[in-house]
């Protein structure tokens, strides 16, 4: 039997320094019937240049110039119609800072084969320079519109590696049936970005396919938390909230809207008086602006509905997972080579680390003492490695230990035995340990 044709969509806009790793990621994969597109959103920098020279010689390589810099959604909707054009079967979005596990597309393959009604699938998508932490196992939303990925910041384990139905699929890695595509329609470009991926699985679930995540099969990604500064973390708030509105106005089914709009008029009163309080002025105006927006928009709402109904697709079937217990996401810490922000343990300053954690060091001794913030979840315990070669094992019940070790230039690294999980100790994020290092031997 053929093996299902796959077109892989890398969407790229000046991002060449991205495209090698990717690219190479993507050819060395074990699922054949591949085709690797470029979606081009008329880069500046080389990118087409660059995939041209690299890879002309593979017949597994397409580029698409789209002469314009279309958006994420422009972008990816140009690369959809060629791939539905050309006889696809699946879809695979994939932002171009990410590298894919050799058998990342088999995988995600045989799921959505084996599971019909999959329409959207979610590869598990971890932290490219911390792979032993999530980015993202699917999105999950809220009552007003808002969301986040899945599993963020947490470390892979047993609870996030069994599959499950989620509310949408990050648009970072997407896997797309392209049956489910042609009901449901492209990605919503007047968003331009931010809660458009979000907005096609809605509709995915609307025409009777349903979202899931794969986490057997993992996609590493440069995955960046910061709302940067400036014009361009504004307009970041700014998209984000007008495009909440405009994911609410466009899915949300109708016996619902009245309880949305509650929920929705408190959060806003919530985060204008916050960002009052924080004397981020600007925060309003982008609040304001958004509610301008959503009343121009609310026509093109009111079309796509139309367009829903005369097909004979039920508006709201993904209503069961929208969550209700919160208005948006708490955050995350995600940590700088698996350290934490220090924090105060019975009047010592201690360093938080995940289940890894390195740091350069010179030679010299160093003294390392494990604490154990949580003695009644159970001991700590942390092997220390000095440059790939194990030089300690650390273990604290309830009293702290330290071991002086001598250290030659080069890496520390420290790699917890056991995790303490964030629903357990309340924290924001899990843990393998506390730290404190004393000695002139760091860096």
């Amino acid at each position: 039997m053929p093996q299902s044709l796959v077109y892989v969509l890398v969407i790229n806009w000046n991002g060449k320094e991205h495209l090698e790793v990717c690219f190479d990621s993507l050819l060395a994969q074990t699922y054949s019937n591949l085709r690797i597109v470029l979606v081009d959103n008329a880069s500046s920098d080389g990118s087409v240049a660059f995939v041209r020279a690299r890879y002309a010689g593979d017949p597994r390589v397409e580029l698409l110039e789209c002469g314009a810099n279309l958006g994420w959604s422009g972008g990816n909707n140009a690369g959809i119609e060629r791939s539905l054009a050309a006889g696809a079967d699946y879809i695979f979005l994939l932002n171009n800072d990410t590298a894919s596990a050799p058998d990342a597309i088999e995988r995600l393959v045989e799921f959505a084969e084996a599971n019909p009604n999959a329409g959207a699938v979610a590869p598990k998508m971890l932290l490219f320079d911390q792979p032993w932490l999530i980015n993202s196992v699917g999105i999950a939303g809220t009552i007003v519109g808002s969301a986040w990925d899945e599993g963020l910041g947490r470390i892979n384990g047993a609870r996030w590696s069994e599959p499950k139905k989620v509310l949408g699929v990050c648009g970072g890695a997407m896997l797309l049936r392209a049956e489910a595509v042609r009901k449901a329609g492209l990605l919503p470009q007047e968003f331009e970005i931010y809660l458009d991926d979000l907005d096609l699985c809605l509709r995915i679930w609307d025409v009777g396919y349903e979202c899931w995540s794969c986490p057997g099969a993992t996609v590493r990604h440069k995955f960046s938390a910061t709302m940067g500064e400036g014009a361009r973390a504004r307009r970041k708030y700014y998209l984000n909230t007008r495009n909440r509105l405009r994911l609410i106005l466009r899915n949300f089914p109708a016996r619902e809207l009245a309880g949305v709009f509650l929920h929705y008029a408190v959060s806003e009163i919530r985060s204008i008086g916050r960002a009052v309080l924080n004397g981020e002025i600007w925060k309003v105006g982008a609040h304001v602006r958004s509610w301008f927006a959503a009343t121009t928009y609310i026509s093109a709402a009111l079309q796509q509905r139309s367009t829903m109904k005369s097909r004979g697709h039920a508006i709201g079937s993904f209503w069961q997972f929208v969550r209700r217990d919160r208005y948006f996401f708490a955050g995350i810490e995600l940590p700088a080579r698996g350290f934490y922000t220090p924090i105060e343990h019975d009047g010592v300053r201690v360093t938080p680390i995940s289940v890894r954690a390195s740091m350069d060091v010179k030679a010299g001794e160093l003294s390392v003492t494990l604490v154990n913030c949580y003695p009644d979840l159970g001991a700590a315990q942390v092997a220390l490695w000095a440059n790939d070669c194990e030089v300690a094992t650390l273990h604290a019940e309830r009293a702290p230990q330290t071991e002086r070790i001598s250290v030659e230039p080069g890496t520390l690294t420290f790699v917890a035995k056991r995790v303490f999980e964030a629903e357990s100790t309340g924290a924001a994020y899990d843990a393998g340990g506390w730290i404190v290092i004393d000695s002139p031997a760091k860096l």
